[in-house]
């Protein structure tokens, strides 16, 4: 007979925060991951380990059934329950890594883009939403992009300045095959979208990281870091920035673009989030519009459902060789999801999910920093927080600790432009289905940082 099925047998818990039912599953997880439990390990009854423990019953019971979910345990009827063959880690339950917008409350998304399509396919042309729709998108489409844009504060662009793109990813490959040549170096951040650190591999251009601080890049470093590798690009995230969160002041931004037009570079501002903030602040479309091409999606403030994404650029002749780009990698934006998008602009439906989509992430903030206040500051905005660890957490470990307990996070070396880094998590707010999922995984959070040295220093 195995350990697990002695009568003895109890979950080494520990001290810690979070539901009694919640930490006995994660001394199940910790259990089975380090082979102190092992598959086809019986566990002792219920009512056994509820007497052993000094639990009610409907706790154990609880903890079971979340067990069962996480696929850590099964029960086979007449002989008990066992433990699976499984790693724990294979499919965290709560998401905390992936940054996607929580749901709006009061706003059944299923059921607008139903309607929405519905009604798309009753006022168009079938044929013009069955063809192929190649390069920049429609005029009409192209006008809703502007629309967009124009929303968020910056000036209303002609369309012959506007591309639309099948989400930012598809946008931001268009831009780096036409305006660089493999092997050209690109000047980012230290700390950068991970999905540039992948295309740049792809596209085997050259990632280079400038030195920043706590309002973003060094003007000073751009400059040096541009000279010594000929760079004609810089890859910008200025509000709210992925990962740390930070929103780049305005003398900032004009310090750098001034950088920029002196060296006649071109700044790629990849901008998601601005409709995530009450004032959105200046963008560099705005602050250098002959210097810019702006990249914003509505995924980020929306949905990912519409991977639609609106680009504007310096002047019409960029466009256009940024549109080829388009045309020779995914051909176009999706006809259906591209029409649904621009009619929902078009209505002021975008504007009122974004909204919303904007109030359900502040509450989601404010249960952060209720939680974690030493690293969510009060009236964050956005839809993650930068989590800076303390002397004895290591980002990866806190990570690898918290998947074995259904917890998925982004630590910092996910998005580090060279080897080092900061040692930090990035913690995303919006994926949990609900906001009593959200405090449970925060408060699981919290109770892995206690375990593993305290408490980290404060969000900048």
């Amino acid at each position: 007979m195995n350990d697990a099925s002695r009568p003895g047998w109890l979950p080494e818990m520990g001290e810690g925060a979070g539901p009694i039912y919640l930490r006995i599953v994660e001394a199940l997880a910790d259990a089975r991951s380090s082979g102190r439990l092992q598959p086809g390990d019986r566990l002792p009854p219920q009512r056994e380990l509820a007497r052993g423990l000094g639990v009610d019953l409907t706790t154990i019971t609880r903890a079971f059934t979340e067990a069962r979910r996480r696929k850590l345990i099964d029960a086979a009827p007449g002989r008990g329950t066992f433990v699976t063959p499984g790693a724990a880690a294979e499919e965290p339950i709560l998401d905390l890594g992936m940054n996607i917008p929580p749901a709006p409350a009061g706003l059944s998304l299923p059921t607008l883009i139903r309607n929405g399509i519905e009604g798309l396919l009753r006022r168009s042309s079938a044929e013009a939403l069955l063809s192929y729709h190649p390069g920049p998108g429609s005029p009409a489409e192209r006008a809703a992009g502007s629309s967009w844009l124009a929303e968020a504060g910056s000036e209303r662009l002609p369309i012959d300045r506007i591309a639309v793109g099948s989400g930012a990813q598809a946008l931001l490959t268009a831009v780096l095959l036409s305006q660089t040549r493999e092997g050209d170096a690109i000047l980012t951040d230290a700390l950068t979208y991970p999905g540039l650190i992948a295309l740049a591999g792809a596209a085997k251009r050259r990632l280079v990281a400038v030195r920043r601080d706590g309002d973003g890049m060094l003007p000073d470093d751009l400059d040096e870091a541009a000279r010594r590798e000929g760079a004609r690009l810089v890859y910008l995230n200025p509000t709210l920035h992925n990962p740390t969160a930070m929103i780049m002041p305005e003398g900032r931004r004009r310090d750098l673009a001034r950088v920029v037009d002196r060296l006649g570079m071109t700044i790629v501002e990849d901008d998601p989030y601005s409709r995530l903030l009450a004032l959105p602040p200046t963008s560099f479309l705005d602050i250098a519009p002959g210097r810019t091409v702006h990249i914003a999606t509505m995924a980020k403030c929306i949905s990912p459902f519409l991977r639609t994404a609106f680009l504007a650029g310096p002047d019409a002749a960029t466009v256009a060789r940024i549109a080829e780009a388009i045309r020779g990698t995914t051909m176009m934006a999706p006809p259906l999801m591209t029409g649904l998008a621009c009619e929902w602009v078009r209505s002021g439906l975008a504007g009122e999910i974004a909204l919303a989509v904007r109030e359900e992430a502040l509450a989601r903030q404010e249960i952060a920093s209720a939680i974690l206040p030493d690293v969510v500051a009060a009236g964050q905005e956005g839809l993650h927080a930068w989590l800076r660890l303390g002397d004895g957490q290591r980002s990866a470990d806190i990570a690898d600790i918290a998947r074995r307990r259904g917890l998925a996070l982004s630590p910092a070396e996910e998005f580090a432009v060279g080897l080092r880094t900061e040692n930090a998590l990035r913690v995303s707010l919006g994926a949990a289905p609900g906001r009593d999922r959200l405090r449970e995984g925060l408060r699981g959070l919290a109770a892995i940082l206690a375990e593993r040295g305290g408490s980290s220093a404060p969000v900048v």
